[in-house]
């Protein structure tokens, strides 16, 4: 068979996501790579929603063969390994070690050498990332491909050369195609059977596809029962959208659970059906910070919305807050901005923590092209990719907040998380150790 691809050149051939579509034929083996990084809390929500999407597309538009292999699928004990990377051999003093979380290269090298002894070899293989700050493996996946099997085109997608083409172009020279826009995969259903008879913990959902709740449906039939919306904001368009996925699965009586991830926009949340998520089995919602015009924690509007979670019995009343027993609710606190304050971060955390029970720090990061990505520039220089990786804490020292207040925000935090007989302290709240505490730290009567 002929490559589309094949050509002799200097680098990689940038082409639209259309282009590379219309390409595509034959054999095709998807690679969603291991995430090179110091930290990874959230590892266990990742699955390739996108390639996922992209398989089905690939299926039903260019009548391909696909097979994916994913170095983030968890064990059958829902664990995902962690070794050091070689990569962060070299990391300047004072840098964190980077961790190679994902499947070895040794289980991709067996596998690739399972495909060709029998004798399926793919015409291209598509690699994506999930961030453009995750970049580094991708040309680790390339060079085996490329010495494991007969020349196949390797294709990259997604975030990263979408917003880093020049870059990915450059700093991935063995990748034959560098799709340079965002493939248009709204339409397209994922595309599970991928992984085979494998029982998988949870599926991702997309509510801009046509139908969701036969996603459901299918994802049941293989025995997976927990779902979580990759979407920005899942409650936009909410009577469109999520509000009549959630209602055919409370009137159908399907056994399933949401987990609300991500995209829990506090501004939208939909206080009069609050009902249909508590009926619908939303086991947690972490709830995207809401500010108000000075910086600070919007109080009326977050205490609007904890009303409506305690009439439904997400969270129960605490004091001058609320606080969840039986579902995990929190509250996300952005860090690491430009514009930070530190005294108000602190007391940000302290109010989230008595109006929702939590509080997680949710690191920034800059999306290249963006306003703070330039001004981050002009402050550092140049930006490599993995440099926006939240965990580095970019702004710390440019922004009047040094690294060191970071990781005490950390701890702090996970210190007014921490529960006793099922309860955290409320440090704003009207107990009298709770003023004393504050009287004092206001009028530094202790001498530490």
């Amino acid at each position: 068979m002929t490559n589309p691809f094949d050509r002799l050149r200097a680098g990689p051939q940038i082409l639209s996501a259309q282009d590379a579509l219309n390409q595509a034929q034959g054999r095709i083996l998807l690679v969603n790579p291991p995430v090179i990084d110091s930290r990874y809390p959230w590892i266990k929500w990742n699955q390739p929603l996108d390639l996922l999407k992209l398989g089905t597309c690939l299926t039903e538009t260019r009548d391909c063969e696909v097979r994916l292999f994913d170095f983030m699928l968890p064990t059958p004990k829902g664990n995902v390994s962690r070794r050091q990377s070689k990569i962060g051999d070299d990391l300047p003093p004072g840098e964190p070690m980077r961790w190679h979380f994902g499947q070895p290269w040794e289980a991709f090298d067996t596998y690739l050498e399972e495909l060709a002894g029998r004798h399926w070899i793919p015409d291209s293989v598509w690699v994506t990332t999930l961030t453009s700050f995750w970049w580094q493996a991708v040309p680790l996946v390339a060079d085996r491909v490329k010495n494991r099997l007969r020349r196949p085109t390797v294709v990259l997608c997604g975030n990263y050369p979408a917003l880093e083409t020049e870059h990915a172009a450059r700093f991935c020279p063995n990748v034959d195609v560098v799709v340079r826009d965002h493939l248009d995969l709204a339409r397209w259903p994922a595309d599970f059977s991928l992984y085979g008879e494998r029982k998988l913990a949870f599926c991702a959902l997309d509510l801009r596809g046509p139908k969701p709740v036969d996603e459901i449906d299918r994802a049941i039939g293989r025995g997976t029962f927990h779902f979580a919306f990759f979407n920005d904001n899942i409650f936009e368009d909410f009577d469109t959208r999520l509000k009549p996925v959630l209602q055919a699965v409370v009137k159908s009586e399907r056994k399933t659970w949401f987990h609300g991830i991500c995209g829990v926009e506090t501004r939208n949340f939909p206080v009069n059906d609050a009902q249909l998520l508590a009926d619908a089995h939303f086991s947690e919602l972490h709830f995207e910070p809401a500010l108000n015009e000075d910086g600070v924690v919007d109080e009326p509007l977050y205490r609007d919305v904890m009303q409506a979670c305690e009439r439904t019995g997400f969270v129960s009343k605490r004091g001058a807050g609320w606080e969840s027993r039986s579902h995990y609710i929190s509250g996300f606190l952005w860090i690491d901005r430009p514009d930070d304050d530190l005294d108000k971060l602190v007391w940000n955390a302290l109010k989230l923590l008595q109006l929702v029970g939590m509080v997680i720090p949710k690191p920034y990061s800059p999306t290249p092209g963006s306003g703070d990505y330039a001004w981050l520039t002009t402050q550092v220089g140049e930006i490599q990719p993995e440099d926006t990786s939240p965990h580095r804490l970019l702004c710390a020292g440019l922004n009047g907040i040094d690294k060191s207040d970071y990781e005490d925000l950390y701890r702090m935090t996970a210190f007014l998380n921490m529960k006793v007989r099922a309860h955290t302290f409320d440090f704003l709240g009207d107990t009298y150790l709770a003023k004393v505490i504050r009287e004092s730290l206001a009028g530094r009567r202790w001498a530490i």
